[in-house]
């Protein structure tokens, strides 16, 4: 709710009333309204809270989406494809004191009666284009508005003394079962002990300077020894919840503005737990996926000499992924679940994933797209004991494999030359209900295992498959190129890196 007493629209309006159930403030024929707003295309999710006023027609039912369609108009350059609006709240908008954005505008009966129609009619685009429309083009805005400053790409946005944008904050949920320390800090609160499963959420900071497909830290060879927001991804704070809560604000998250969803990420062998919070921040952000981040912990030992402990962790991690997936499925009916798992992590969630359809078939319906990349499983486990189970009955699954995955060539060697299944090249696994895609043609570094998350190629491909759900064929026209061998059968790579 705006203060009154400090707004200068008091000083203008006489007889001003507040109306609780609208949350805005009306005064004859003017009422101003305090809404979080959004507009999204695949680059870009813009959200921001606006202080609309709207003088000479009554716009209260359709208000939230008005003030969504001019700040795209007025202050994005009309980057957003689609826009959402809602009465402000402080969880989906950010905790800002007062407004980042202020606009006034004066509206006759039949111009507010034209465009509530186009409300009705429930068409994004075409609200946007009956805006331009009814209001003309979008008067010139001052250089320093049209700034990302004032409309985060995701999160909530840190300025400094003169307003300035210093760095990003994203919120990850988590659930884990790893133990909790004495530590009250966020790097050090869970260990890598088996526990039950916990819940909470951890703040990712991510600085104004951060470069797609990185998570920037600390180097000593520029003398950095601490993590700083303003340089590095970090995690500024951590929170339990109990599993209600969780859920509750997970569920808000998921649902406003348009129902964009719940992304849930699995980390892989050899991962600590603020290792697997950074990434899961850093996915969200670059992805500018817009919903409910949620991060599940296995208790790696996030040690490199100990990958059959890990071995042993993931397997004991099976029950409890079930658990959280079927906690997940059941947060938000009708709204779509994205899932990426990496390495090891494909183990856990897979096997996770299979026993909660054994036991609970219809929970499939939740889940829309399942990103398996660079999996650490045997090729012929998946084919025959997991690939039945979740594929072509349900959400789309897309498989991430490369053959220049050192990683996964040492785990093939440990597992007595086995390959797996996130392994390319003439035993690349093609199977009806799954996207194959294969990734060795793009950058990568040492290892060539983390290129799901490193790599701009993919994470631009990643964003057609989560943002927009396009099968292959869809992408075709921008990242991937079709491969089809009499051998292997129909796959797709990346072209021309």
């Amino acid at each position: 709710m705006l203060n009154v007493a400090r707004t200068p629209i008091r000083r203008i309006f006489c007889g001003l009333f507040i109306l609780t159930a609208a949350s805005f403030i009306a005064a004859a024929n003017a009422a101003v309204f305090d809404l979080c707003v959004r507009g999204t295309s695949l680059e870009e999710t813009r959200t921001a809270r606006l202080q609309l006023e709207v003088v000479g027609a009554d716009v209260a039912a359709f208000a939230p989406r008005l003030g969504a369609a001019l700040a795209n108009r007025r202050f994005w350059d009309n980057r957003a494809e689609q826009v959402f609006g809602s009465i402000y709240d402080a969880d989906l908008c950010g905790e800002e004191v007062a407004p980042q954005l202020q606009l006034k505008i004066e509206l006759t009966a039949q111009q507010a009666h034209d465009l509530e129609a186009e409300v009705t009619r429930g068409s994004g685009s075409g609200f946007l284009a009956a805006v331009e429309h009814t209001l003309g083009v979008a008067p010139a805005v001052a250089p320093e508005t049209r700034t990302k400053d004032l409309a985060p790409d995701i999160g909530t946005a840190v300025v400094d003394a003169n307003g300035k944008l210093r760095y990003h904050v994203v919120r990850v949920y988590y659930t884990t079962n790893r133990n909790q320390t004495a530590s009250s800090t966020p790097d050090d609160h869970y260990g890598r002990d088996r526990a039950p499963l916990s819940f909470g959420f951890v703040n990712v900071a991510l600085p104004k300077s951060h470069e797609l497909g990185h998570v920037e830290a600390p180097s000593i060879w520029r003398l950095e020894f601490t993590a700083d927001p303003d340089k590095h991804v970090m995690l500024q704070s951590l929170k339990v919840l109990d599993e209600d809560a969780w859920r509750a604000e997970i569920a808000k998250r998921a649902t406003s503005l348009d129902n964009p969803g719940i992304l849930v990420f699995i980390h892989g062998y050899n991962t600590s737990f603020p290792d697997a919070a950074l990434r899961a921040g850093q996915l969200a952000y670059d992805l500018k996926f817009a919903g409910a981040t949620v991060l599940f912990s296995w208790p790696s030992r996030a040690v490199t000499l100990e990958y059959t402990a890990d071995e042993q962790e993931a397997e004991y991690s099976y029950t409890d992924m079930k658990i959280a997936l079927a906690s997940i499925a059941t947060i938000a009916p009708g709204t779509p679940i994205y899932v990426i798992a990496h390495s090891m992590g494909n183990r856990v969630f897979t096997q996770g994933f299979k026993a909660l359809l054994d036991e609970q078939p219809g929970s499939r319906r939740a889940f829309k797209q399942i990103v398996l990349a660079a999996p650490d499983i045997d090729a012929e486990v998946f084919k025959r004991d997991i690939a039945p189970k979740i594929l072509g009955r349900g959400p789309r699954v897309t498989l991430y494999a490369s053959s220049k995955d050192k990683a996964l060539q040492a785990s093939s060697s440990v597992h007595g030359g086995y390959r797996r299944l996130g392994e390319s090249g003439a035993n690349l696994v093609v199977m009806p209900g799954l996207d194959t895609v294969d990734a060795s043609t793009v950058s990568t570094e040492f290892l060539g295992h983390s290129y799901f998350g490193d790599s701009g190629t993919v994470l631009s491909d990643l964003k057609y498959v989560i943002r927009k759900s396009w099968p292959p064929e869809e992408r075709e026209r921008f990242s991937l190129e079709r491969v089809k061998t009499t051998v292997i059968g129909l796959y797709w790579r990346f072209k021309g890196q």
